[in-house]
């Protein structure tokens, strides 16, 4: 290979490598935003996932107090955005059905952590996880309210719990 040929053919092989990985989407999670996804469950000895009826989710002090879920019926998870430009984000659930609804009986959740950004790749770009310092919540409804792995990343799954205390038909009849 004459002295020429092997000066253009580096840059040009590179140029062909760095082009195929750009293509490729493997290098990127599927889920680019680390979005926490909070199930239901009942506060019993050996809890179980449940489903609310009758509920509204806001976020406070969003711009507007975002609606997450307005007088929804049958939900057993929703997702709730973290605020990253404050160290904590408050949550607002309303229940709407019965006595709970007529008294405007509402639990208020609020999440206290650290935005720790971290650099994907040059295609990917940078992406938050938030380490969770605290979880402060009222107990009108809720009994607690847990983040079972410490921190929300980018994985596409169930990363916060929250308890409810629910009556079961036999506890109602009694």
């Amino acid at each position: 290979m004459t002295k020429l040929a092997r000066r253009f053919a580096a840059p040009v092989v590179m140029t062909a490598i760095i082009g195929i990985a750009a293509c490729s989407n493997d290098e990127c999670y599927e889920n680019k935003n680390s979005l926490p996804l909070a199930g239901f469950y009942s506060s019993d000895l050996e809890p179980a996932a449940i489903s609310l009826d009758s509920i509204s989710i806001l976020g406070l002090g969003a711009p507007g107090d975002s609606v997450l879920h307005d007088s929804v019926i049958g939900i057993s998870q929703s997702y709730l955005p973290f605020r990253i430009d404050q160290e904590s984000t408050t949550f607002i659930i309303r229940y709407l059905q019965g006595v709970l609804g007529k008294y405007r009986v509402a639990d208020t959740i609020t999440f206290n952590y650290e935005i720790v950004p971290w650099f994907v790749s040059a295609s990917c770009g940078a992406v938050y996880d938030y380490k969770i310092r605290s979880i402060e919540t009222t107990h009108n409804i809720i009994d607690s309210v847990t983040c079972p792995g410490g921190v929300i990343d980018n994985k596409n799954a169930e990363n916060l719990r929250i308890y409810f205390r629910v009556s079961t038909k036999e506890e109602e009849q009694s």
